[in-house]
């Protein structure tokens, strides 16, 4: 299925804020409102014919349109997402037939101050608008899809708002419920088990406004595909990945102002911030339905190899492997992370520097498994084509892989697709497509690598 482009979805957010501000000033008939609700109602016609359903909505503050995440939006798009947020709608679902009449009816809700999302739904409903629907219908909180398995893009999504709520509740003084992460978590081996190289590409996904629950999820993507990779079973893979998206949870009791610092740590600052491991641990271990061994992999996941980290008075401590999955899942995601102290290493890279300290921070068995996992060309890595046209690594070991493991996102003169292509580089009857040539740094092609992972 061809994907809606992050610029389609683009248009259509800034059309629909642009016709929330027209309604509040102009009749339906004015040029200045008609104009976009027809070019809107155009664009989704386009998307139905690929899609029987189109979602929207808001994500942990960055809005969505399918596949598309706004992690960086322009100020339109950001006003949309504010606007969204206001109303509490989270979510809503599209149906084929959606008219400019029912897009300027949700305008006009949505411009209204003081009414809430239950209210615009019904007004919906009671005019008749059956083409948009509050929350999402095909996949909500961990369900399945018609096929029976998770989806990738939601289950991801469902994580975050998990990880997002539990450290809500911690911070209302309440003891977290577990039963969201278990559902999250549940989804995530599943994905796993049937395809570790599935979760991947959604780990190279940066929120760099929400760096902890977005490095939370990464991180129990990273580790459970690594588990997988290593052939542990269904439990142990559960155990890993609620470790992964709780080890960072203690950092909720860390002082904002420490947690939040743009430059480097004091020396009395970076002793309180090392405490998140052992004010996680006591959390998670209140929690009910999580396994002890979460808890000492989330008190462990500082404690390094060599038994030489945080917190020092556990290093004699019988800590166990998944600690160390932890250890090696947490320190890619940092190092390939855009931070304001430290500038992100590509996939490649990030490797490199991961050998040079396997062996004492990091486990060098779970460091070698790692990047057999990996691949010489991991997923998320820019690559330059001998056609001349640039691709992107979504599968592992894309010049082996018969499956298409690379999207062409820029042809060959330098055009960049509207349409990225999903191609094979293995051999095909003693025939390859294409070789790769060398790596590229997506920054100096201006590309925001993690939007093509939300398909």
């Amino acid at each position: 299925m061809p994907e809606i482009t992050h610029q389609d979805a683009q248009r259509a957010a800034m059309l629909l804020m642009a016709s929330v501000k027209s309604v509040a000033f102009y009749p339906q008939a004015h040029p200045a409102v008609r104009q976009p609700l027809e070019e809107l109602a155009g664009i989704f016609s386009e998307m139905f014919r690929e899609q029987s359903e189109i979602h929207l909505g808001v994500v942990e503050g960055v809005f969505f349109l399918e596949g598309n995440l706004f992690v960086a939006p322009n100020s339109s798009v950001a006003e949309l997402a504010e606007r969204l947020i206001g109303k509490s709608i989270n979510a809503l679902t599209l149906l084929p037939g959606v008219s400019s009449d029912d897009l300027f009816l949700f305008a006009s809700l949505l411009a209204r101050k003081n009414f809430p999302a239950e209210l615009v739904f019904e007004e919906l409903s009671k005019k008749g608008v059956t083409t948009i629907r509050q929350g999402i219908d095909e996949v909500q909180d961990g369900s399945a899809t018609d096929d029976g398995k998770a989806s990738p893009t939601r289950t991801y999504f469902d994580a975050l708002n998990a990880v997002r709520d539990t450290m809500k509740d911690i911070e209302r003084g309440r003891i977290p419920s577990s039963s969201r992460i278990n559902a999250v978590v549940d989804n995530m081996v599943s994905l796993a088990i049937n395809d570790h190289t599935t979760l991947l590409g959604l780990a190279m996904i940066k929120d760099y406004d929400n760096y902890t629950f977005n490095h939370s999820v990464n991180v129990g993507i990273l580790a459970v595909a690594l588990a997988a990779y290593l052939g542990m079973d269904r439990d142990a893979l559960h155990d890993t990945n609620t470790a992964g998206l709780l080890h960072d949870i203690g950092k909720i009791k860390i002082e904002k102002s420490i947690l939040n610092k743009p430059g480097k740590l004091s020396g009395d600052e970076y002793e309180e911030m090392k405490k998140h491991a052992e004010k996680g641990a006591e959390i998670v271990g209140k929690m009910e339905d999580i396994h002890p061994r979460v808890t000492d992999a989330v008190l462990g996941h500082h404690i390094r190899y060599n038994r030489t980290g945080y917190p020092e008075w556990a290093r004699k401590k019988g800590f166990d492997q998944l600690a160390d999955i932890l250890a090696v899942a947490d320190c890619y995601d940092a190092i390939t992370t855009l931070r304001t102290y430290n500038s992100p290493l590509l996939p490649k890279a990030a490797l490199d520097m991961m050998r040079r300290i396997s062996g004492s921070s990091l486990s060098s068995d779970l460091v070698q498994k790692f990047e057999e996992m990996m691949g010489d060309y991991p997923v998320g890595t820019l690559v330059r084509l001998d056609t001349n046209e640039i691709a992107l690594v979504v599968r592992p070991h894309p010049q082996e892989s018969t499956e298409a493991a690379v999207k062409i996102i820029i042809d060959a003169q330098g055009t960049t697709l509207e349409k990225p292509r999903l191609m094979s580089l293995g051999l095909t009857n003693g025939n390859r497509y294409a070789s790769i040539v060398t790596l590229v740094d997506p920054l100096l092609k201006n590309i925001e690598v993690s939007r093509y992972f939300l398909t």
